[in-house]
C-alpha cells in the first residue's frame, strides 16, 4: 500500500475532559481497503479517537485528514458525509427498534432516493432487500429491528452503511454477542468490504480475532500508540504486554474448588419457544459451563433461573429447597445473583455513583430503620469492593456510566460480591473487556468459587468458556445435547454437539 494516500490520516490528536488527559498526540494513518485492529486496554483512548474519527466530537489539537485533504468534522453526520460510518457494540446507539428494517437502513437517507420515510414505499423495500442481500442476510425489510437477533441487527447497520457510499466502517467489538457461525459470516462481510476497497478499523478485545482479520495492528495504552506494525510480523504475546504494560503468562488462571454439595438442581424444566426438559445440578464451588449456538435456549434458561420468566414445567432446588422463581427478588432472597450480558441496559444505573450501584442489591443492609443511608457503612462497602476487584476511579463517588467498560463491568460483579450470593449465574462476563481485565475478572472467580459459590457460566467466548468451566452442558434447539467433563471439554467438541451434524 506503500504510496498511496491515506485514506484516514490523524496527526498529533490530543484530547482531554477537563484536567484529564485522554489522548497524547496520536499518529494514526489507515490505507484503501486496509484492516487496521485498534486495541487497548479499558480506558486507553480507544472510544475517544474513534468518536474523534466519526465526527461525534472535536479533538483539542492535531489535524485529521480524508483522503488527503484536511478537514474539520462537525459531527456524525459530516463523518458520513465523507464515508466514516462506525457499528458500535451497543447497537441502540444507531438503530431504532420501533422501526422496519427499511427504514433503519435509509433513515438517513434525507430524501435523496426515497422522500419521506413510508414503511411500505415499494422502492425502499426493493432496495433494502437488495442490500440485505448483498451482506448475506435474507431478511424481511418489513420486520421490526427490535425482533432481530444481534448478528442480524448488524448487518442491518452493515446494509445501512453500505447505502450510503462507505469509504471507512469502524466496528466496535462486533462478534461480543455472536456465536462462531455467525461470527464466520461477518468476517466473510468484513473480507467482501475490504476487497471493494472500503477501510476497516476492527476494535476488539478478542486478540484471535484481531490476527485472523487486520493487516497491521495498532496498540494504544494510556492515550499513546506504544506498539504498531503488521499483523504477520507480530507476537501475541508482544501486543498483550504493550496493551497492559505487563506480560501475561496465563490468560485463564483457573483454579478447581469443586465440592460436594448441590447448590443447584434443575429436574426438566420447560419454557415454551425457549427450552425443554432440562436438567442438571451445580456443585458448591463448581463452574458449569453452558455452550450452544445462540438460540439454543441458553440465556432464557438463565433468565428463567433469576426469575425473569417464568417456566411451564419443571422444578428448581437450591441448596436442598424447592424455589418458586417468579420475580427477581425471589431469586435473590433465594441466594441467586445474575451478572447480565447488557451490563448498560440491565445491570447498571448510570447515571448513580459506584457507591449507589455497589449497594443496590442489599440497600436495606446499609440503612437506618427509617430508611435513611447510613453512608459512612456503604462507604466503607463500596471501597472494600473497589480494594477487591482494582475498580480504577477517583472515588467511590463517581458516575458509573463515566468508567470504562472494564470497570463498568467489575462495579457490576461488585454488587454480588456485597450481596454475597449462593448461586451467581454469568452470561458474557467479560464482554466488551480488556485482557487484563479479564484475568482480573477470572481471578475473582477462583475467589468466589473457593468461598464455595456455584457458578453457571453462559459465553459465546470458547476458549473462556473451555478454560474456565469444570463441566460443560451443551444445548441445541432448546435441549441439552451433552454433558462434558472436565477430561471431554474441547472448542472442538463443544462445537461438535452445538451445531450436530452439521459439524
Amino acid at each position: 500500500m506503500a504510496g498511496q494516500v491515506p485514506r484516514l490520516r490523524l496527526r498529533s490528536i490530543t484530547k482531554s475532559y477537563a484536567e484529564n488527559r485522554v489522548l497524547h498526540g496520536i499518529d494514526f494513518d489507515i490505507a484503501p481497503g486496509e484492516v487496521v485492529g485498534l486495541v487497548g486496554e479499558n480506558g486507553a483512548g480507544k472510544s475517544t479517537l474513534v468518536r474523534i474519527i466519526t465526527g461525534a466530537i472535536r479533538p483539542d489539537g492535531g489535524e485529521l485528514q480524508v483522503n488527503g485533504d484536511p478537514v474539520t468534522l462537525h459531527g456524525v453526520h459530516d463523518g458520513m458525509h465523507h464515508g466514516i460510518h462506525a457499528i458500535y457494540q451497543e447497537l441502540q446507539h444507531n438503530l431504532f427498534p420501533q422501526r422496519s428494517v427499511a427504514e433503519n437502513i435509509f433513515m438517513l437517507d434525507e430524501g435523496r432516493r426515497f422522500g419521506r420515510l413510508v414503511t411500505r414505499r415499494p422502492a425502499m423495500k426493493k432496495a433494502a432487500k437488495e442490500l440485505l442481500a448483498t451482506v448475506g442476510m435474507p431478511i424481511d425489510p418489513d420486520a421490526k429491528v427490535g425482533d432481530l437477533s444481534v448478528s442480524e441487527q448488524q448487518m442491518v447497520e452493515v446494509a445501512s452503511a453500505i447505502s450510503k457510499q462507505l469509504s471507512l466502517l469502524i466496528l466496535d467489538e462486533p462478534t461480543a454477542a455472536l456465536d462462531e457461525q455467525e461470527s464466520g459470516r461477518l468476517f466473510d462481510q468484513i473480507r467482501r468490504l475490504q476487497a471493494s476497497g472500503v477501510s476497516i478499523i476492527y476494535v476488539s478485545h478478542r486478540l484471535e480475532e484481531v490476527f485472523e482479520l487486520a493487516d497491521r495492528i495498532v496498540v494504544l495504552r494510556d492515550g499513546l500508540v506504544s506498539v504498531e506494525g503488521q499483523a504477520a510480523e507480530l507476537a501475541q504475546a508482544a501486543v498483550v504486554r504493550a496493551m497492559v504494560g505487563r506480560p501475561i503468562e496465563n490468560f485463564y488462571p483457573k483454579e478447581h474448588h469443586v465440592g460436594s454439595d448441590i447448590t443447584l438442581a434443575v429436574r426438566h424444566a420447560s419454557k415454551r419457544g425457549a427450552f425443554r426438559d432440562v436438567s442438571f445440578e451445580v456443585r458448591a464451588g463448581e463452574i458449569l459451563g453452558i455452550g450452544g449456538a445462540l438460540g439454543c435456549g441458553r440465556g432464557p434458561l438463565l433468565r428463567a433461573l433469576f426469575g425473569e420468566m417464568r417456566i411451564d414445567a419443571g422444578t428448581v432446588e437450591v441448596r436442598g429447597s424447592q424455589v418458586r422463581l417468579t420475580s427477581p427478588n425471589q431469586a435473590i432472597t433465594a441466594g441467586i445473583g445474575y451478572v447480565t450480558e447488557e451490563r448498560q441496559r440491565d445491570g447498571l444505573c448510570l447515571q448513580r455513583s459506584i457507591s449507589d450501584n455497589v449497594t443496590l442489591v442489599k440497600t436495606r443492609a446499609f440503612a437506618t430503620l427509617g430508611g435513611v443511608m447510613r453512608k459512612r457503612r456503604e462507604l466503607a462497602a463500596t471501597a472494600s469492593v473497589m480494594d477487591q476487584l482494582s475498580i480504577r476511579a477517583r472515588s467511590a463517588g463517581d458516575l458509573v456510566g463515566q468508567l470504562s467498560g472494564g470497570n463498568q463491568q467489575k462495579v457490576l460483579f461488585g454488587k454480588w460480591l456485597v450481596a454475597n450470593p449462593a448461586l451467581l449465574l454469568l452470561e458474557e462476563p467479560t464482554r466488551g473487556v480488556d485482557v487484563g481485565a479479564k484475568v482480573e475478572i477470572y481471578q475473582y472467580l477462583n475467589q468466589l468459587t473457593a468461598q464455595g459459590v456455584a457458578v453457571v457460566l453462559v459465553s459465546t467466548d470458547l476458549p473462556e468458556l473451555c478454560e474456565m468451566s469444570d463441566r460443560v452442558m451443551v444445548m441445541r434447539d432448546g435441549a441439552v445435547v451433552a454433558m462434558l467433563d472436565e477430561e471431554a471439554i474441547s472448542q472442538e467438541e463443544v462445537l461438535r454437539h452445538s451445531l450436530g451434524s452439521a459439524a
